[in-house]
């Protein structure tokens, strides 16, 4: 029989089961990529959307809450305000509190936490607000403020157009139950809900500047590894770690920067026989070559990478010596695979971050962080110079001053509070602490020594280098696993052309990039890329900054990797409110919840 109708010859309903299909093989598609579209469900059913108004007070929208989002766990939904208020001289400046509401689908939100940001600051314009999660660090979150303009009278009297101000503040998370700690603090202070035990009750604030051209913010490689944050300064990238401990159970794990790193390259560099004079190491000078340590030396001979390791530091002498009192020409063997833009593992490499993905990571890169170039000398230093790494110890013990700490390798200043905004006690010696304690880390990254070091020892071009007037970071990418970052430092210099004409001998403007890799661990650089001098003609630096950026942008989008559904960088910003427009909705993604504003 001939099909009567639409639904039998395939129309109407036969439509409505492909859609269902497609849908469905779209969520198929989510279990391979680790990600789900926005655009799969444009509009979600009536029972999980639920309206603002519903399930918040009136007072509180009149108090000029923005709701910013979902926090990645589903169980908080935060929002801001921000008061304005005059100082002395008759100055508006403004104050921001962060507010923590529990959300349940059935009932109004209730407010479980309170806090100010930005302490004791006072901000003389409205903030570009950013709250961010860490991929797998749900015990914080991080709130930066961007000052990127200020207002009339007040930008010519108190500011400089090419300066911005940097907020940044670290929170403690509110505890789902109350833990033992948190239920002792509040019977000693009864009434008071901002009584926490040190690990859901601490907050640090700092404040820096940044000048042009202002360094971009990149959160989904700025907190790729939990617990730390790099924050980029414009004169360096300090990296920042924050995390509480216990003190007499024996369990201390330092996140940044451990000198333990420095000696087992020692001890790889003796066995291979490279040692400082080239000849064997003496028995038992180390321990590898003592009779408790026999196995791990005999693993050490048969290991693959070392022999490979120790025919690479036999080439490097002999090139050495043939090469005696040649520096142009020991350059030229070198580097000449730095000279090219895209990022390829060197002959002059060593090896590490074997197994990730990114192809900014040369596989030999742990060989050659033995020092801030590209080949290792014959004399290698236990710690370099440059390395800047401090730790302070912070105790939930408020005292009526701060102690302040002269240390010039202090490159951010932090202030550590408990939620009602009283200092804590810093503590330099870990030895005298007697129960939990918050622990700040700082490595930090110098970026004018780097470039000076990088040109100096891996740019063919060197010698016609005169000097450097402007450069920009873009973090391209950031292996938590072996703790490395990838940086990429855009240059605007001064250099000789190659072949100058005698008599016309006159230094012209260049572009040119320089690729780096930081090691957290050991706090030392070493030269992954050089790229080739461009001459800039005719071009303003913000042109020449702008198809940087855009070139960083091309180069990191060529190697993404998409994030996966649970370890991924959660960020909320208050964008469209600065655009003059609101979010229409909240969304959790995870668990299909919408709020509706």
């Amino acid at each position: 029989m001939a099909p009567s109708s639409k639904s039998d010859r395939g129309g109407g309903s036969g439509k409505k089961w492909r859609r269902k299909e497609h849908v469905v093989k779209q969520l198929e598609r989510v279990k391979i990529s680790g990600q789900l579209s926005p655009r799969l469900f444009r509009k979600l059913p009536p029972r999980v959307c639920v309206s603002l108004k519903n399930i918040v007070d009136e007072d509180f929208l009149r108090a000029g809450h923005i709701f910013l989002g979902f926090l990645k766990c589903g169980r908080y939904v935060l929002s801001y305000t921000s008061k304005v208020l005059d100082d002395d001289f008759s100055f508006s400046f403004y104050i921001y509190h962060l507010y923590w509401w529990e959300f349940n689908v059935h009932s109004k939100l209730k407010l479980v936490r309170e806090v100010r940001l930005f302490q004791d600051e006072e901000i003389y314009s409205d903030l570009y607000l950013t709250v961010c999660e860490w991929p797998s660090d749900s015990s914080k979150i991080i709130i930066f403020g961007f000052n990127t303009s200020a207002n009339g009278m007040l930008m010519n009297m108190m500011s400089d157009e090419n300066h911005r101000d940097i907020y940044v503040s670290t929170v403690a998370m509110p505890p789902s139950i109350y833990c033992a700690a948190c239920r002792d603090a509040a019977l000693a202070h009864p009434g008071d809900s901002q009584t926490h035990c040190l690990e859901h009750g601490f907050m640090l604030h700092t404040k820096y500047q940044v000048v042009y051209p202002f360094p971009t913010f990149q959160p989904a490689f700025q907190l790729k590894k939990d617990q730390v944050v790099l924050l980029n300064t414009s004169y360096s990238l300090v990296a920042c770690a924050v995390s509480v401990h216990t003190a007499g159970t024996g369990e201390y794990c330092q996140i940044l920067y451990s000198k333990e790193e420095w000696e087992m390259p020692e001890q790889r560099r003796a066995c291979t026989g490279a040692t400082e004079l080239g000849e064997p190491p003496e028995e038992g000078s180390c321990p590898c070559h003592s009779s408790s340590s026999e196995s791990s030396r005999k693993a050490l001979e048969l290991s693959p990478s070392m022999a490979k390791a120790k025919e690479f530091v036999a080439d490097l002498f002999r090139r050495a010596k043939e090469a005696a009192g040649s520096s142009l020409l020991r350059r030229d063997e070198t580097s000449h695979t730095t000279q090219r833009q895209e990022v390829e593992p060197s002959a002059a490499t060593g090896s590490a971050a074997q197994g990730h993905l990114s192809p900014f990571f040369p596989q030999d890169l742990g060989e050659r962080t033995q020092q801030g170039g590209s080949l290792p000398t014959e004399r290698q230093p236990t710690e370099p110079g440059y390395v800047n790494y401090t730790k302070l110890c912070y105790v939930l013990e408020p005292g009526e001053q701060e102690e302040e700490y002269e240390d010039d390798k202090i490159s951010l200043p932090f202030v550590v509070t408990d939620l009602r905004g009283r200092n804590l006690k810093p503590m330099k010696e870990r030895a005298c602490l007697q129960g939990p304690y918050l622990t700040v880390e700082q490595l930090t990254l110098d970026f004018e020594y780097v470039i000076n070091e990088v040109i100096r020892n891996d740019a063919s071009w060197c010698k016609q280098f005169c000097s450097f007037s402007d450069y920009d970071i873009v973090i391209l990418e950031v292996c938590s696993e072996t703790n490395q970052v990838i940086i990429n430092i855009g240059l605007l210099l001064l250099a000789f052309p190659a072949a100058a004409e005698e008599g016309q001998l006159r230094p012209k403007t260049y572009h040119t990039s320089l690729k780096v890799a930081w090691d957290l661990n050991t706090g030392i650089f070493v030269t992954v890329g050089v790229g080739d001098l461009t001459e800039v003609r005719g071009q303003t630096s913000g042109s020449v900054w702008s198809s940087y950026r855009k070139s960083c942008v091309d180069t990191v989008m060529k190697w993404l990797v998409p994030e996966s559904s649970g370890r991924y960088v959660n960020r909320m910003n208050n964008e469209t409110l600065h655009k003059g427009c609101s979010l229409k909705v909240l969304a959790d993604n995870v668990r299909y919840m919408w709020i509706v504003l």
